[in-house]
């Protein structure tokens, strides 16, 4: 199943690939949601390879989650590799500078189940697939003011 947004900031494209690659703020914010994470990696640097194990409770169950940057191209893209015991999940970020001070962020998620019990909860999905759409787009705009506001101060 895939999911796509296309988002435009008001921010140079430099400040939003930061905002994306702010690895440090997204260990704290799982952190403080309640979700343990481990970072797999021992890199100082940003660079593909870099992973992390997050645990957490999640739609009433314990979830267990590996999240592997697999593409680190500054000012352009970023993308994740995203396993777990019951789906895989490839998740893409491409920076397009409109202008000096507007970028677009296009969003691509593409999950895949990987046993019978996901195949069935996806097919499901498939069933809300234009709800699933929309509150994926709503978050994906939100998200994006966010880095608008921070930009803006």
């Amino acid at each position: 199943m895939n999911f796509l947004s296309k988002q435009d900031v008001k921010a140079p494209a430099d400040h939003v690939f930061e905002q994306l690659a702010d690895f440090d703020f997204y260990e704290s914010y799982a952190m403080r949601l309640g979700a343990q994470v481990m970072r797999q990696d021992n890199y100082t640097q940003p660079q593909p390879g870099m992973s992390w194990n997050i645990k957490g409770h999640v739609r009433g169950k314990d979830r267990n989650v590996e999240l592997t940057l697999d593409s680190y191209s500054p000012s352009d893209t970023l993308s994740y590799i995203c396993t777990s015991k019951s789906l895989n999940a490839i998740i893409n970020f491409n920076i397009i500078p409109l202008s000096k001070t507007e970028t677009r962020i296009k969003v691509m998620v593409d999950v895949q189940p990987k046993g019978l019990s996901a195949r069935v909860a996806m097919q499901s999905a498939r069933l809300a697939k234009k709800s699933l759409d929309r509150k994926f787009d709503a978050r994906m705009h939100d998200f994006a003011n966010k880095i608008s506001e921070k930009y803006h101060g």
